[in-house]
């Protein structure tokens, strides 16, 4: 069906842009995210140390910075210290959008230093460069190949004095300057400590995946975000992707009880005194086949018709079958779907990464004005983190978010099908959400049936009895609760054979 094709807003969605440069001093990397990293940008006039392993794609940031620049009215200096041509470099980077033929000569200029370099060391490459700022007058430059420089430098001493040298000269020429270097590890060099900031790019694995990290070790003049941060190569150059948690979060204002939003079942509805609180996080807890996505999409009809801009954000069902398995217990959302009153956002759970998933949930929500949306299998966010240990972390920043947006969200938690909940494999997504709806299965001497319980509402009276839980093909219903029964929601409860199957329900 045509308007539910998922849509991946990168570039111009994901992040905000860059901001106009009121501050004269402050200098923008029109790297997606990398600016909310560096708190606003760098330094004008300031000396910065890459580092990476080879690959670590140090030549494409360094570079789409420096378009960036051009773009920003800028002349651009790019020194090359190694023996590679600037044609074949220019040759690689005709392939990402950032690249700008024009520029090349006019505003983008490549100079090598490897000659100056090898006949008269470290001060004869300081001469070039200070020869070539004086004629060009570049607003920033990148001295690509630092390796080589170590190498020339007879001693540490000599090193630490042509940073020296080359910092005041930068800063006085008001000419921001980015050092590529290979990775050093924890091993100490004289630059470390005299430039103004120190960027690490590399890779993280976990088993057979691997995951590209930028870490800011050091910034002067600038409150930046600590810790490591993914980023990825596309065809548009580097995107970041900023930990949620690692970002300042605003307070949030003042709930407002007052507003309830349904889930268009009277019964369920009832139960939670009207619905649930507008703006707030529900969990809905259950294990496989229990009713968990049809009560979300019951959920999203209902904000439907009363003209709500919904979000579906899903991994485990195509847009194909979570329409057709809605429509056919009457939950009407093929025609929102077409005509963009619900997002469906499929990522199926294959290697996905966190950071990015959160990105593009923010943005979609952000740009439909969703007021409802449905987290379908947080365990999807779950399995794409690299470093699990930080998931409560990551999901407390995210609900933040989400509250400071106004948005009702409801996210679904897989519980294992047998067994008690206690001690089952609950990611425990529950304990950051107001409301925790809690669904599972009985069973009678011949079939199983379904209950549902409301076990947690932070802001309102509900109803704490366990009811029958109904899918047909009318819908979703909810009957009397039964009775006689002990530890239902445990799993380990069972209908007394007293009940006859007409009493217990007949429909599942």
């Amino acid at each position: 069906m045509p308007g539910y094709a998922p849509e991946i807003f990168m570039t111009d969605q994901a992040f905000p842009q860059s901001p106009p440069e009121t501050d004269p001093n402050t200098v923008t990397t029109g790297v997606p995210g990398l600016d909310d990293i560096l708190g606003g940008g760098l330094i004008k006039g300031g000396l910065y140390l890459i580092e990476g392993m080879a690959g670590a794609g140090k030549t494409i940031l360094s570079t789409q910075m420096g378009f960036h620049r051009v773009s920003e009215g800028d002349t651009v200096l790019y020194i090359t210290l190694i023996a590679e041509s600037h044609s074949k470099l220019l040759s690689h980077l005709k392939a990402l959008s950032f690249y700008n033929a024009d520029a090349i000569s006019d505003k983008m200029l490549f100079v090598s230093g490897y000659h100056e370099l090898m006949r008269d060391g470290l001060s004869g490459f300081l001469a070039l460069i200070a020869s070539t700022i004086k004629t060009s007058r570049p607003r920033f430059m990148v001295i690509d190949g630092f390796r080589s420089a170590r190498e020339f430098s007879s001693t540490e001493l000599e090193l630490s004095q042509f940073i020296h040298e080359l910092s005041a000269f930068v800063s006085a020429a008001g000419c921001t300057t980015l050092i590529l270097a290979p990775l050093s590890g924890n091993e100490p060099h004289p630059e470390h400590t005299l430039v103004d900031g120190l960027i690490e790019l590399n890779r993280f694995a976990t088993g057979m995946r691997r995951a590209r990290e930028i870490e800011v070790h050091k910034l002067r003049a600038r409150d930046h975000l600590l810790g490591r941060h993914s980023f990825k190569i596309t065809v548009d150059g580097l995107v970041t992707f900023p930990r949620l948690e690692a970002r300042p979060l605003l307070r949030e204002g003042a709930p407002d009880l007052k507003t309830k939003l349904a889930f268009g079942l009277p019964d369920f509805d009832a139960m939670l005194s009207g619905g649930v609180v507008k703006g707030s996080t529900t969990t809905l807890i259950g294990p496989s086949g229990i009713g968990k996505t049809l009560i979300s999409m019951k959920f999203l009809e209902a904000g439907i018709a009363r003209g709500e801009r919904c979000v579906y954000f899903g991994f485990y069902e195509s847009p194909e079958r979570l329409i057709a398995k809605a429509e056919s217990v009457s939950i009407k959302v093929a025609e929102a779907v077409a005509d963009g009153r619900l997002i469906i956002e499929w990522r199926p759970a294959v290697e996905l990464a966190i950071d990015e998933l959160a990105a593009e949930l923010l943005s979609v929500v952000k740009r439909v004005g969703a007021s409802r949306l449905v987290v379908d299998g947080i365990e999807g966010f779950h399995d794409s983190a690299n470093r699990t240990e930080r998931f409560g972390l990551f999901l407390n920043a995210l609900t933040h978010r989400l509250r400071q947006e106004s948005v009702t969200t409801l996210l679904t938690e897989e519980l294992p099908l047998y067994g008690d909940i206690s001690h089952g494999g609950s990611i425990r997504a529950s304990a950051m959400t107001e409301n925790i709806v809690l669904l599972r299965y009985v069973e009678t001497a011949t079939s199983l049936h379904r209950i549902i319980s409301i076990v947690k509402q932070r802001e309102a009276a509900h109803d704490p009895s366990i009811r029958r839980f109904i899918i047909d093909e009318n819908g979703l219903h909810l009957s009397d609760g039964f009775v006689g029964t002990t530890m239902l929601l445990s799993a380990r409860g069972t209908i007394p054979p007293t009940l006859s199957p007409q009493d217990a329900g007949t429909r599942t």
